[in-house]
């Protein structure tokens, strides 16, 4: 049936809500330090741009430090910049082959602008989420007033779609939540 098709079209439409915005919320910095949160960055060398990870080796070291070792020690001076832009809050430290990012504790004023930025994100999945139930509900109607389901089928889909998006909603609370105390804590 075409309804069931929409249905895992709306799931699978909110699952990658869901992970696109895990991913945004692991590089955004708490006080224990994650090369996820430089893998992301993009570098322009060789003539485009890439992610970090996929032109360097990153280690974290100490609790607070990531060494990024490039392959190609030739573009060392690019992704420096690439990290300088990237608005982490380190400098990087260069060495001959490698760049150290020593990460200072948070400060309660970055932590509270890491917070707002958490929460934007969370209001961006939010946006998503909702797209893809007007465009699930759009469908729905569509395939009711063509006569390729019943008032019943509709009503019953509506009310489906909207539990699966009050779960993907309550989802990205937790997430949330849980970044959220994991940036207050000292």
């Amino acid at each position: 049936m075409n309804d069931d098709q929409n249905f895992v079209n709306l799931k699978d439409g909110i699952k990658n809500c869901l992970d696109f915005f895990a991913e945004k919320l692991s590089s955004i910095r708490s006080n224990r330090v994650t090369t996820s949160i430089v893998e992301n960055i993009m570098v322009e060398c060789y003539g485009s741009n890439a992610p970090l990870k996929t032109m360097a080796n990153l280690v974290l070291q100490l609790p607070n430090v990531i060494i990024v070792e490039p392959w190609d020690p030739s573009i060392l001076n690019d992704i420096s910049r690439a990290i300088e832009a990237s608005n982490i809050g380190v400098t990087p430290q260069k060495d001959v082959k490698f760049l150290r990012l020593v990460f200072p504790p948070l400060t309660q004023e970055r932590r509270d602008q890491l917070i707002k930025l958490a929460n934007a994100e969370k209001e961006n999945c939010r946006i998503e989420i909702k797209k893809h139930r007007e465009t699930f509900m759009k469908k729905i109607q569509s395939e009711f007033n063509d006569k390729i389901i019943s008032e019943d089928q509709k009503l019953y889909l509506e009310k489906e779609g909207q539990k699966e998006i009050d779960k993907a909603n309550e989802n990205a609370d937790v997430l949330t939540d849980k970044k959220i105390t994991e940036l207050n804590e000292f």
